[in-house]
C-alpha cells in the first residue's frame, strides 16, 4: 500500500463538489496545499490522500457527495489509495453521521478549517485521525495561496461568505454562520493580484452579495467595491455580479450595471416565487408585489440586461393557484436565463416541520412544467440573437477551426455557451462574433 511508503509529503488528489463558492475554497486548499510542498494530481486513483470537497445544501448534493466519499473509500480498501478525507459542508452538517456510515474515513475538515487542511493532510498521513470542525467559514486574503480551477483566464471571487437572511428552506445559515464580509481592501488586492497573472472576468460571489459591507459598516457597500474594481489596471475586462437578493436590490446598483462598460449587463437575482403567501412562508422578506415593481423597474431602466433567476416549486402548502400564479409570472415576464428546484425538505429547517407537504412527485411534475415553458421562451429570445454581433469570450479551444465561448450574458457553467467558428482564435481571448445560429440555451457563431 501506498500508506506504507516513508515519504514525508503524500501526493493529493483533490474532489471539488457544490456551488462556485466552494470552489473558491478549494482552489484555496489546492494553493495551501502546493505551497507546503504537497503534489497534487488530478485522478484520485493516482493519489496517496483523497480529498473531497463536498456540499450538503439539499439532498440531492449530500446524496453525491456520500457516492463520492464511497468511492474513495472504495480505492482505499483496494490499496490504490491510503487515506481519505471529508472536507466542507458535508462534515460539518453532519460529521457524526458520516463517521458512523463510512468509518474508512480517516479526516473532517470543516468550512471553518480550510486553512487547516495541509495540517490534516500530515496528521492522515502519519495515522492520526482528525476533526477539524470548530468555526463556520474562512474568509481567505489577498495572499492566500489559491490555485485557480477554472480557466486562467476567469476567476470567481468571494466577496463574503455565511448568511443572515434565514430562509426557512435553507441550512446554509446553520453550516456556515453569519454573513461576513471581507474588507473592500482585501477583495481589490485579490482582483488586482489575479488582474496581474491574466484573469480577464470577475465573477462576484457570496451568499448574498447585494448584502455586501452591511455587516462590517452597517451600509450596503457593494456600489463602493464597484467602483473601485473596474479602476483595477490590467485587462480586466467583465466583472459579473451572482447571487443577489431581491430584498437588498437598490436602483444604484442597476445605474451601476448600465453605465460602467466592465459590468456584465448581467443580473443574477434568485426570487424562489411571485405568490406573496409563499415568499412569506419561505422567509424571503419580500412580498410578491415587490417582487414584480422591481422586475418592471429593471426592465424598463435597463432593457439590455440579461435577468437570470431561480424558483423553488412544491414549498410546503403552495396549491394549484399559487403554483398557476408563478407560471403565469414566468411566462410574463420572459427571463432570460432561469433554473427551477423542486423543494428539498431539508433536515433541521424550520420549513421540513412545516404542515402540508407537496408530495414529490407533484413537486418534480411542476419543476419540469415551468422548465419546459422556460425552455420554449429561452429558444425564442435566443432566436433574436441571429444575424447580431456579439463580444464573445473564449473558454475552450475544440481544434484548428472552432471554439466554445460565452458572451457577457452568459455566466460560467450554468448559462448557454457559443459555438464559435474561426481560426486562431484561444482561451482567454475576447472575439467580434456574427451569430448565425440558435438553440434553446446556446448559439453558434462565426468570428467577424
Amino acid at each position: 500500500m501506498r500508506g506504507e511508503k516513508t515519504r514525508l509529503r503524500p501526493t493529493v488528489s483533490l474532489v471539488s463538489l457544490g456551488c462556485a463558492k466552494n470552489l473558491v475554497d478549494s482552489e484555496v486548499m489546492s494553493g495551501l496545499l502546493r505551497q507546503q510542498g504537497f503534489a497534487l494530481v488530478d485522478a484520485p486513483e493516482k493519489a496517496d490522500v483523497v480529498i473531497v470537497n463536498t456540499c450538503a445544501f439539499i439532498q440531492e448534493a449530500t446524496q453525491e457527495a456520500i457516492d463520492h466519499l464511497f468511492a474513495a473509500v472504495r480505492l482505499k480498501q483496494s490499496g490504490r489509495v491510503t487515506r481519505v478525507i471529508a472536507a466542507g459542508c458535508l462534515p460539518q452538517r453532519y460529521g457524526r453521521e458520516i463517521a458512523g456510515l463510512l468509518p474508512e474515513i480517516d479526516g473532517f475538515v470543516g468550512p471553518g478549517s480550510v486553512a487547516r487542511v495541509p495540517e490534516a493532510v500530515r496528521k492522515v498521513w502519519q495515522g492520526t485521525r482528525v476533526r477539524f470542525l470548530s468555526g463556520t467559514h474562512t474568509l481567505y486574503k489577498p495572499d492566500t495561496p489559491r490555485l485557480l480551477l477554472t480557466p486562467r483566464h476567469t476567476a470567481y471571487v468571494k466577496v463574503a461568505d455565511g448568511c443572515d437572511n434565514r430562509c426557512r428552506y435553507c441550512v446554509i445559515p446553520s453550516i456556515r454562520g453569519p454573513y461576513r464580509s471581507r474588507s473592500l481592501r482585501s477583495i481589490v488586492a485579490e482582483v488586482q493580484h489575479l488582474a496581474r497573472q491574466g484573469v480577464k472576468e470577475f465573477n462576484l460571489i457570496s451568499q448574498d452579495t447585494t448584502f455586501y459591507g452591511k455587516d462590517r459598516s452597517g451600509a450596503y457597500d457593494l456600489e463602493r467595491l464597484l467602483k473601485q474594481l473596474v479602476r483595477v489596471a490590467g485587462d480586466v475586462r467583465w466583472i459579473r455580479i451572482l447571487y443577489t437578493h431581491p430584498g437588498h436590490f437598490r436602483p444604484e446598483l442597476l445605474d451601476m450595471i448600465r453605465q460602467e462598460p466592465k459590468i456584465c449587463k448581467y443580473l443574477d437575482m434568485p426570487i424562489q416565487h411571485i405568490n406573496s403567501r409563499m415568499l412569506e412562508k419561505m422567509g424571503r422578506n419580500i412580498t410578491g408585489t415587490q417582487l414584480r415593481r422591481r422586475i418592471d423597474y429593471i426592465r424598463a431602466q435597463a432593457p439590455e440586461v440579461a435577468l437570470r433567476t431561480t424558483l423553488i416549486v412544491g414549498f410546503p402548502g403552495e396549491t394549484d393557484i399559487m403554483f398557476n400564479e408563478l407560471a403565469a409570472f414566468v411566462r410574463e415576464t420572459r427571463f432570460e436565463r432561469l433554473g427551477v428546484f423542486a423543494y428539498s425538505a431539508e433536515e433541521g429547517t424550520p420549513a421540513a416541520r412545516f404542515a402540508r407537504q407537496v408530495p414529490l412527485s407533484v413537486r418534480h411534475r411542476r419543476r419540469d412544467r415551468i422548465m419546459k415553458m422556460q425552455q420554449a421562451i429561452a429558444a425564442e429570445l435566443q432566436s433574436r440573437n441571429v444575424g447580431r454581433e456579439l463580444d464573445v469570450l473564449i473558454d475552450e479551444k475544440q481544434n484548428a477551426t472552432s471554439a466554445i465561448g460565452r458572451t457577457q450574458f452568459d455566466a460560467p457553467e450554468v448559462d448557454g455557451v457559443v459555438m464559435v467558428k474561426g481560426r486562431r482564435v484561444k482561451p482567454g481571448d475576447f472575439c467580434r462574433v456574427r451569430i448565425t445560429g440558435s438553440w434553446a440555451y446556446d448559439l453558434t457563431g462565426e468570428i467577424v
